[in-house]
């Protein structure tokens, strides 16, 4: 739940007023599916013909299979999430991991084909963009730099909520950070 975990901050990035907040320290819990390697090699970003689209299209397929087993250990109303996981040899290779999959209360039982994953304890910047825009990209360059955070992990969240997608076709981004002197 998120109501009222946010510290506000309205920042101007270009013409656009962007929100950005900060949220208290929490663990995520997801249960999904994962894509390791370059999810760009075939097809451009945003294509739903790239390994992103091909594992959010199997994480839609077993979501429409479990669908009431999910439905009842889901802690919010988000429809899934997109989580980009860089490791350590990142810079090398340029591969990295992508889980797609739902917000969960528990995970004591999940079907087999799903992976479960626990993020660290931690802040996030959460702000929400439009789909395809570049927004994000001048949190990374220009916000974060000059902020007293830094990324406290390296891996990066998307998010759809229904309300938003729906209404305003925007997606939800969480960020993890820390306090510059923290690290």
């Amino acid at each position: 739940m998120m109501k009222n975990i946010f510290k506000l901050r309205k920042l101007r990035c270009s013409d656009l007023i962007m929100e950005l907040k900060i949220t208290e320290k929490k663990i995520f819990k997801f249960l999904g599916v994962v894509f390791y390697g370059k999810p760009f090699h075939t097809h451009e970003p945003w294509s739903e013909k790239n390994e992103i689209g091909n594992t959010w299209n199997r994480y839609i397929k077993l979501y429409k299979k479990y669908k009431e087993f999910l439905d009842s250990i889901r802690a919010g109303d988000e429809v899934g999430f997109e989580i980009h996981i860089e490791p350590q040899d990142y810079d090398k290779d340029r591969k990295f991991d992508i889980f797609v999959g739902l917000e969960v209360i528990n995970f004591d039982y999940f079907p087999i084909e799903f992976y479960s994953k626990i993020l660290p304890k931690t802040e996030y910047l959460f702000f929400n963009t439009e789909y395809k825009s570049s927004e994000t990209e001048w949190v990374f360059r220009e916000w974060l730099p000059e902020s007293d955070y830094t990324q406290s992990y390296p891996y990066i969240m998307q998010t759809y909520s229904p309300k938003r997608w729906e209404e305003n076709n925007l997606m939800d981004w969480y960020i993890p950070i820390k306090k510059k002197e923290e690290s």
